[in-house]
C-alpha cells in the first residue's frame, strides 16, 4: 500500500516546505470524504472505515510511547480509588473516570497544565488526563531541547 500511497498521495509533514502541502493536504480532505461517502452504505462498511480512521490514533500513541516519556499509567486500582476526584479534575469533559487513560507525573513537568488546572495533584504528582497528551509531549521535548541547548553552550 505504501508505495501506491507515495505516488498518489503524497503527504508531506506539516512543517515541511514543500510547496506542494497544501495541495497535498487538500488532496488528502477530498480522498477522506469521498471514502465517507463510499463507506457509507452499509453498518460493516462505516465499522470498517471507522477502524481505519483510528489506526492513527494507535499509530500516535506508539510513536509517543517510542519517545521513552517515563509517564507513568494510572492503573485500575488507583483509577477506583482516585475516581471521583479524577473526574472532578476532568474540567467537566470527563464524566466518569474508566472514559479516560491518566497519567501520572511529576507536577514540576506539567506547569501550564498545573496553572490552568487541568490535572489532580496528589503527594507530588500530577493526574493528567489522555487528552492532554499532547500538552505533555510540548513540555517534555522543551524540555529535553533546552537541555540539549545548555550542552551546546557548554562544548
Amino acid at each position: 500500500m505504501k508505495p501506491l500511497l507515495e505516488k498518489y498521495l503524497p503527504l508531506s509533514a506539516n512543517s515541511s516546505s514543500s510547496s506542494a502541502l497544501h495541495a497535498e493536504r487538500q488532496k488528502d480532505h477530498y480522498s477522506h470524504f469521498i471514502l465517507r461517502l463510499a463507506f457509507a452504505s452499509t453498518e460493516d462498511l462505516r465499522r470498517r472505515f471507522s477502524r481505519v480512521e483510528t489506526d492513527d490514533v494507535r499509530e500516535r500513541q506508539a510513536f509517543v510511547e517510542s519517545l521513552n516519556f517515563d509517564w507513568e499509567m494510572v492503573g485500575e486500582q488507583e483509577k477506583r480509588e482516585l475516581g471521583p476526584e479524577l473526574v472532578a479534575a476532568g474540567g467537566g469533559f470527563v464524566k466518569r473516570m474508566d472514559e479516560e487513560s491518566w497519567f501520572k507525573v511529576d507536577w514540576e513537568r506539567v506547569p501550564e497544565l498545573v496553572e490552568t488546572r487541568k490535572v489532580l495533584l496528589k503527594y507530588g504528582k500530577a493526574y493528567v488526563p489522555g487528552r492532554e497528551q499532547l500538552s505533555m509531549v510540548v513540555a517534555e521535548f522543551t524540555s529535553r531541547l533546552d537541555k540539549a541547548l545548555e550542552v551546546c553552550l557548554l562544548s
